[in-house]
């Protein structure tokens, strides 16, 4: 059985909070103790029931899973129950959870590629909250974070009226009725916070961050899609496969077969928010073909534009049809892919429909959503990380992420 839980956050919007609380609040809840349970022994129950139990911060949502044998679902849930009630937040773990956040993002940070898309933060929204939750770079904003600000969070995102819930498995829906009331028994009723309507300013541009130690140079072209909620989004994970899915794919080609400027060249969907979502190309290249390697990627993502991708439709779609009938006897698939559904303002029986939405996918299709959508090469925001400052003529170039946002 899985249950999949989101709650809106609007806390990224907000300049009067502390943007890093998330991401410690979601770790310290499960991990910090609650009514009935010692700090850190949730863990070891979970594991003893065969559950997995999840809390994990994104900008918009702060999203729960709980997966676990059926036999075993009454008491796993009463465990989540008390900490979603009755939390601890231990201060022994909130020291625990910081350093832990703080090391990873040090860790990030010191990477090249990294601080280029730290820079490419910058170029997006500014010095606006949301750029700080999804960077964590603030000198001190980790190490500031106090229980009684994890339990402010707690109690006004973590709310039951703020709680969209799917439930997936073996169950009626008497049964499923009763363990979603038993999840939430308890817990603040609080208010239903509103999704997020911040959007990104990825205005066109050619960025070089300099970073002279650097081993080698990172190109990445980046630009926004429309949101899954505006269907297309079948057609959006065909055509980025084609174009960027391992050896087979058109940049993997371009850069890596014929001008030999890269061990790869992917190309992949990824997001802000729910509703910022992004076209990213990108690869690690010799700095002496930096140069090259742009123009090679703007010529051959031009011509998929124009012709779309090669082969049979049939052929295209087969991954993808393959993933989907895995995917049906997976309940924590399900109930995630529903739980989306109800994310993007749609129906969660959209999950039992994917199948159909593959089957309507053409090569007409297909170059429609090519034209329609799909940013032209010169509407991306062309971002490189080098040691050579030199290596992407007429491009701006910076020497730290926050001077982005002042490159024309």
């Amino acid at each position: 059985v899985a249950i999949q839980v989101a709650w809106a956050t609007d806390w990224v919007s907000r300049a009067d909070v502390n943007q890093a609380v998330p991401y410690i609040g979601a770790k310290l809840v499960l991990s910090g103790g609650a009514e009935g349970y010692p700090a850190g022994q949730a863990v070891e129950d979970f594991a003893d029931l065969h559950a997995q139990a999840r809390l994990s911060a994104t900008p918009d949502n702060i999203l729960g899973s709980l997966v676990v044998p059926k036999e075993n679902l009454e008491k796993a849930v009463r465990i989540a129950n008390a900490h979603l009630r009755a939390p601890l937040l231990d201060d022994k773990w909130l020291v625990r959870v910081r350093d832990g956040l703080a090391a990873q993002m040090a860790e990030i940070g010191a990477r090249p590629e990294d601080r280029g898309f730290a820079a490419l933060r910058w170029v997006a929204f500014g010095d606006a909250p949301i750029r700080a939750a999804l960077s964590l770079d603030q000198p001190g904003m980790i190490s500031s974070v106090t229980r009684d600000d994890v339990a402010l969070w707690r109690r006004t995102v973590l709310a039951r009226a703020n709680a969209r819930l799917v439930i997936a498995g073996a169950l009626d829906a008497q049964e499923a009725g009763r363990m979603v009331d038993a999840l939430l028994e308890g817990v603040p009723e609080g208010a239903r916070i509103p999704a997020l309507s911040i959007r990104a300013n990825l205005r066109p541009g050619r960025i070089l961050l300099h970073v002279p130690d650097a081993q080698t140079s990172t190109l990445a072209f980046v630009a926004p899609l429309p949101p899954a909620a505006e269907d297309g989004e079948m057609e959006d994970l065909i055509l980025v496969r084609a174009l960027g899915g391992g050896e087979n794919g058109v940049l993997f080609d371009a850069v890596r077969t014929r001008l030999r400027a890269a061990y790869g060249f992917g190309a992949g969907l990824d997001g802000y928010t729910r509703a910022n979502r992004l076209l990213v190309l990108r690869g690690q290249v010799a700095t002496d073909k930096l140069a090259q390697t742009e123009e090679a990627v703007r010529t051959a993502y031009s011509a998929f534009r124009s012709e779309g991708p090669a082969g049979p439709v049939s052929r295209l779609k087969a991954p993808l049809a393959e993933r989907l009938r895995r995917r049906a006897d997976d309940p924590a698939s399900m109930a995630f892919s529903a739980l989306m559904a109800v994310l993007d303002g749609q129906s969660p029986q959209m999950t039992f429909e994917l199948q159909q939405l593959l089957d309507a996918v053409s090569e007409a299709s297909l170059k429609a959503r090519l034209q329609k959508v799909y940013p032209a090469a010169q509407d991306f925001v062309v971002l490189a990380v080098s040691p050579n400052a030199d290596a992407l003529p007429g491009a701006c170039v910076i020497t730290a992420p926050e001077q982005a946002a002042d490159c024309p």
